[in-house]
């Protein structure tokens, strides 16, 4: 288990591995972002400070070699000249919740306020012209977070009106999945056919298929905030208010295992591309984040 406190006591809302799992970013609630690479080697990606906004999101281009960064500032591609980290993709101010991406040029990104029911959308970015594609999805109470399967074509986003929305991108609408309550994660399993949504104080698993719920994981005793299928989509994890990390068979919705890690609240998590670590970030005393192996 590795434990980095790169944050100095702010909590950590994003956490990403690149595609070969060679790097590992963080971003906290300061507007810092940190790069850590298996060499041990720490990059600062973007530096805290007094016009600094929240990090939400983070995300890596399919060689590795550009961070996107979004946050309540907006969102930019990152990229290492060899000596600092700028920006080389065309920016957007509007404040952003959750951005994905489904493939080199298209970046699926959620407009809005994580907390507050503010006007908001989703939007489909053709990231090497920097325009915006249509159709694009007007979300009076803004747009929590966003998910993505490159595989099938297939997004997901969760709006501040309780409502998950799933849409294949050659179809005109999308399925929609009406919640009790906000929902602050979602997520796609890697086949397409599944989408999990972080619901109060648990999870709630659906079929795309049929379009019916087939889970609900329950265990956790305070709002989950984080939900991340594995690569291989065997098994989901959860991370809460509660402090723990949960893994759950994705077959089946029994949970298999409950880690307790000094991160305080869970706000995020990431799976590695080859499935064998796993990351956490919270809102412990010092900024931390966790990173651990599966087996």
């Amino acid at each position: 288990m590795l434990l980095y406190e790169d944050h100095k006591q702010t909590p950590v809302y994003s956490v990403a591995f690149s595609p070969d799992g060679s790097s590992f970013a963080s971003g906290a609630r300061d507007g810092s972002v940190f790069l850590r690479r298996a060499t041990g080697e720490r990059h600062p990606v973007c530096e805290a400070g007094p016009d600094a906004h929240p990090i939400y999101t983070l995300g890596f281009n399919s060689d590795g070699s550009t961070v996107f960064v979004g946050g309540a500032g907006g969102w930019s591609g990152m990229r290492f000249d060899g000596k600092f980290w700028v920006k080389c993709e065309p920016s957007n101010v509007a404040p952003v919740t959750s951005l994905a991406l489904l493939d080199d040029r298209t970046l699926a990104v959620g407009v809005g306020d994580r907390v507050k029911t503010n006007a908001g959308k989703f939007e489909l970015w053709d990231v090497p012209t920097g325009e915006r594609r249509t159709p694009l999805f007007t979300e009076p109470n803004g747009v929590r977070a966003v998910a993505v399967c490159p595989a099938k074509r297939t997004v997901a986003w969760v709006t501040g009106y309780h409502k998950v929305r799933v849409w294949e991108i050659i179809k005109t609408k999308p399925i929609d999945f009406p919640q009790p309550k906000p929902c602050p994660s979602v997520a796609i399993s890697p086949d397409g056919k599944q989408v999990a949504a972080a619901v109060d104080y648990s999870v709630k698993v659906y079929g795309l298929e049929k379009r019916q719920q087939r889970l609900e994981l329950k265990g956790h005793k305070g709002q989950v905030s984080a939900v991340a299928f594995s690569p291989d989509g065997e098994t989901i994890a959860t991370g809460s208010w509660d402090q723990t990390v949960k893994l759950w068979d994705a077959a089946t919705g029994r949970e298999r295992t409950t880690f307790r890690w000094p991160i305080g609240r869970v706000y995020c998590l990431a799976y590695a591309p080859d499935g064998l670590r796993l990351a956490a970030g919270g809102d412990g005393d010092r900024g931390s984040v966790v990173v651990w192996d599966m087996e």
